[in-house]
Order: structure tokens, then C-alpha cells, then sequence
């Protein structure tokens, strides 16, 4: 029988008696970055799950004091049993000089590194290209100097909205959809976040935004729910403060603009969504659709 190095008869030693596993290999892969917030880093870790093909199931976004938590569920690949039923989490611990993430899969005694090293790569990728990518974009696309009107419209799933709200707006039946509006164009438009509106998918009919207020209520009603008895949840008076606050702004939109917010739809499958702008000078309304 081949022999265990010391470390890993000293970790088998400590699992058997109610301890911690052995995970040799995996500090290389602890992701250690003092040029990012905290925020960037819950963002980019969320990302990085995504683009390894998970899907998040539970997400505790971290704070400065907070480690957060990212879990993510993966379907074996056909003709593998590597990796199969084993959940990946990851660790983001946020400091005052740096952020650190470590990940690993959910699999007792694993010694695959395939997640970890997946997860190592997809996000010291996000993080080093961000910024250029970012402007790349804008580039091509005339930003907020030329190329027209342009509105980026979103749908945030699922858990995705702890990000930006600290809660699960699905849970209570809320889709939170981010807008970005820029005005590349020589008119000035006013903006009214009212005239956005979706279409369900395979159907016509319009679908309007919910009551902030009513929404509100519903949110803190299912982060109740999901809590342990006697732990207090978040007042509906926050929640709807939270909602407002982030809700996308309304005004005029001056030639070189930028508008940036979210607005609210109850939850279901979408598959497009139509914003009007009016003109201010000649009055005359123009419609712009955006496909999921």
C-alpha cells in the first residue's frame, strides 16, 4: 500500500475525529488581490462561476469583517464521473489591503483540482481584463459621444440581485433589470423609466413594473422565511428604500448622457424589453427593443 506524506496522515487523523481533510495543492491556487474592492470581488467571483458553466445555488456576498460564500452546482459532463455531484464553493474573505478567495469542491477527502484551478483561472482572468474590456466596448460602440442611443437592458437572475440589494428580490417574486442609457446622439430625450416595458416570451402583451411598495413587502416576507426562528430579517421600509434608491432615474438626457439604474418586473421568462424616448424638441416619441 502506498504510504500518505505526514501532512495528509495528520489531516486523515484529524477528519476521523471530527476534524478537517487534507487539501494538499490548493494554497497555489488562493486568489490574492490588493488592487480590487471588495465589491469587484464578489462580482468577478460570481462571474467566474458562471463562466465555468455552474449554477449558482446559494450566495452570502462578502463584506470588510464577513467572509461571503459562493456555492454553485455543476451536472456531470456525458461519459464523466469526474466531478460528478460534487458542489464547488468558494471562500471570499475581504480585508482592509487586500481581497482573498479560495476554492474548492464540496467532496469529501477530494484531491481534484479541476474546480479550483478552473475557478483560479476564470478569475484572475475577469479581474486582469475588466477595465479594457470595459472600455473596448465602449469604443465600438461610440460610448456616450456618437453612434446613437443606445440602452443596455438586463434581467438579473436569481441571486445574482444580492450584489447590488443584499437580498434575493426572486424569492419574493421580483426581477430586478439594470438599464444603462446613452445618449451618442445630437437630440435631447427626456427619459422616463416608466416607458420600459417586457415581453413574455412567446407572447405579445405588455408586462408592467410592480409597486415598489407592495414589492418591498414581499421581498422582506421571503428573506423572513428563509431565515432561522427568532433571527430577524430585513424591514420591508429598507428593502423598498433600497429599491428606490437604485431605481433608475428619470430627467432629461442631453446629447454626450449617460443614464444608469434599475427597474422592476415580477419574475417570469422574457424575451424582450421596449423603451421610449421623446424627443424634447419636437415631441415625438422613438421606441428602441431589446432582445434577451
Amino acid at each position: 500500500m502506498p504510504s500518505m506524506r505526514p501532512a495528509c496522515v495528520a489531516a486523515m487523523t484529524m477528519f476521523l475525529a471530527g476534524g478537517v481533510a487534507c487539501h494538499p495543492m490548493h494554497s497555489q491556487y488562493v486568489v490574492r488581490r490588493s488592487n480590487i474592492t471588495c465589491d469587484q470581488a464578489n462580482r468577478y467571483a460570481f462571474e467566474s462561476m458562471k463562466t465555468l458553466g455552474y449554477t449558482v445555488t446559494s450566495f452570502e456576498p462578502a463584506a470588510i469583517g464577513r467572509t461571503g460564500l459562493l456555492r454553485g452546482s455543476k451536472a456531470a459532463e456525458s461519459g464523466s464521473t469526474r466531478s460528478a455531484g460534487a458542489d464547488g464553493i468558494v471562500n471570499i474573505i475581504c480585508e482592509a489591503t487586500e481581497v482573498r478567495l479560495e476554492a474548492e469542491q464540496d467532496r469529501l477527502l477530494s484531491q481534484d483540482l479541476t474546480f479550483t484551478r478552473g475557478f483560479y483561472l476564470a478569475f484572475t482572468g475577469i479581474a486582469d481584463h475588466a477595465a479594457s474590456d470595459v472600455a473596448y466596448a465602449e469604443k465600438r460602440s461610440g460610448g456616450i459621444t456618437e453612434g446613437g442611443v443606445k440602452f443596455k437592458i438586463q434581467p438579473q437572475l436569481a441571486l445574482e440581485t444580492k450584489l447590488d440589494f443584499g437580498e434575493d428580490l426572486a424569492a419574493g417574486g421580483v426581477l430586478a433589470v439594470k438599464v444603462i442609457v446613452q445618449n451618442g446622439s445630437k437630440v435631447t430625450y427626456s427619459l422616463d423609466p416608466a416607458a420600459i416595458d417586457l415581453r413574455l416570451r412567446g407572447g405579445s402583451d405588455k408586462v408592467q413594473q410592480v409597486d415598489l411598495h407592495d414589492a418591498a413587502q414581499k421581498i422582506a416576507r421571503a428573506a423572513a422565511a428563509d431565515l432561522d426562528p427568532g433571527i430577524p430579517g430585513p424591514s420591508a421600509a429598507s428593502i423598498e428604500e433600497t429599491l428606490r434608491r437604485r431605481r433608475l432615474p428619470g430627467g432629461i438626457l442631453e446629447p454626450g448622457g449617460q443614464a444608469e439604474g434599475f427597474v422592476y418586473f415580477p419574475t417570469g421568462s422574457y424575451a424582450r424589453a421596449r423603451a421610449t424616448l421623446v424627443d424634447v424638441e419636437s415631441g415625438e416619441s422613438e421606441g428602441f427593443l431589446v432582445e434577451f
